[in-house]
């Protein structure tokens, strides 16, 4: 029984000290990303592509939920959206980077909170992922329900928004962006701590003007290429 409790001790101990270094030194690490140089529109998260949607009339086609259409409003939270584009989720595992990188070059012209009375946890999400279940974002309500923060950035000749949708253990959504900024493609812009969730509206295309883009696909913020 001794035996035991020491060797119970031990695993504990080592436990504690892996989660320690993780949230010193792995989660928070920041690699440098090159741009390609003919890109127009980059990934602006690391992680996995969990839908690739087509927004017309408002409404975006993804079924959570027994719902088969959420406007693009609840999802990129704010006044007068645009009624049609494609809306790119993205799951960030506790593995991923967790810093976001601005998708298009411009300028950020809206930076919007949005919080929310309960956030939900995405174990659902993150389950369905590491066993490759689709769809990947089924049962997923944090997608339009948890809190979130807006980004927009006009370029000169794309708009895009950038949403970070925080986890039920998230710590913080950090945005190191303000109003009137200038940004190039692949700038930093926030990070978000713990797993977590990051979209991308970009009004104007459809799914097929992304041609290289797959649900399951794994993407890395500032140096996946989604647009040339």
């Amino acid at each position: 029984m001794r035996k035991v409790l020491i060797g119970l001790s031990v695993g504990i101990g080592i436990l504690v000290i892996a989660v320690r270094a993780y949230e010193r030194w792995w989660f928070p690490r920041d690699p440098e990303r090159a741009v390609d140089p003919s890109a127009r529109v980059v990934a602006p998260a690391d992680g996995r592509i969990v839908y690739v949607a087509h927004v017309e009339k408002g409404a975006a086609p993804i079924a959570i939920k027994d719902r088969r259409e959420i406007p693009i409003d609840e999802i990129v939270k704010g006044d007068e959206r645009p009624p049609e584009g494609t809306l790119i989720g993205i799951f960030m595992s506790p593995f991923d980077v967790h810093h976001q990188r601005s998708p298009i070059a411009g300028t950020v012209t809206e930076v919007t909170y949005h919080p929310a009375p309960h956030n939900h946890v995405m174990g659902s999400m993150f389950l369905r992922n590491l066993i490759g279940m689709e769809p990947l974002h089924v049962k997923s309500p944090h997608i339009y329900d948890n809190e979130r923060n807006v980004i927009r950035i006009d370029g000169e000749d794309l708009s895009a928004y950038v949403v970070q949708i925080a986890d039920q253990q998230v710590n913080k959504i950090d945005c190191t962006v303000g109003e009137g900024q200038p940004i190039g493609i692949g700038d930093r812009i926030g990070m978000i701590r713990r797993g977590s969730q990051v979209d991308l509206f970009v009004p104007g295309l459809r799914p097929g003007d992304f041609p290289a883009l797959a649900v399951g696909a794994k993407v890395y913020a500032g140096s996946t290429v989604l647009l040339s």
